[in-house]
């Protein structure tokens, strides 16, 4: 993920942080709110300025909402050109690494969030 000297790879910078849409399953404005559940997602690059990482990315991984805030990690980014990657992007960026707080209106199981968040790429969770 981040050997830049290699063309088929995708060439970013640790801590390069990019927008992603949480789940594709619920489309919307990144000021829109969603629901989101403990369980696998696939998210999708929203605006990315690494090279290697086209905007329309799919990206899939894992939320944890059961505590107070919801963190997520994805681990595979199928490319736009058919190719599948492994990665290590979080929610978050270089401030809030990891995870964000749930807004108003989450319950145990079901957290409200924007659709859209900051992802950060990194070399290992935190």
């Amino acid at each position: 993920m981040f050997n830049r000297k290699r063309e088929d790879g995708l060439r970013m910078r640790p801590n390069d942080v990019f927008d992603i849409m949480l789940d594709r399953r619920q489309p919307g404005r990144g000021w829109d709110m969603g629901v989101y559940a403990d369980g696998p997602v696939t998210g999708e690059i929203l605006k990315s300025s690494a090279e290697g990482l086209p905007d329309g990315t799919r990206i899939s991984g894992y939320l944890w909402t059961s505590g107070d805030v919801v963190a997520g990690r994805y681990t595979e980014a199928h490319l736009p050109d058919g190719r599948t990657l492994p990665v290590c992007f979080e929610l978050g960026d270089s401030v809030t690494q990891g995870f964000f707080p749930k807004l108003r209106g989450s319950k145990p199981g079901a957290a409200v969030m924007n659709r859209s968040v900051p992802g950060i790429a990194v070399h290992r969770w935190h």
